[in-house]
């Protein structure tokens, strides 16, 4: 499965191969991210990190908080 990933609205895209089955979570730990710093979005809607990942293009977003 075929992932396209645009990490923080950037211009720099990367694609990389996925077995299917995988969660966010999986993906995240692929790409060395903490997943609790980012929220993935498909199709511009944010994901759980326990749903599958769909082929088809995936924005990375961090997480910004101040207290």
């Amino acid at each position: 499965m075929l992932v396209e990933i645009r990490a923080e609205g950037r211009v720099s895209e990367r694609r990389i191969d996925l077995a299917r089955g995988l969660t966010y979570e999986d993906l995240f730990d692929r790409l060395k991210i903490n997943p609790e710093t980012v929220v993935a979005l498909f199709e511009g809607h944010p994901v759980p990190n326990d749903e599958l990942v769909m082929p088809g293009g995936v924005e990375i977003v961090r997480i910004v908080s101040a207290g």
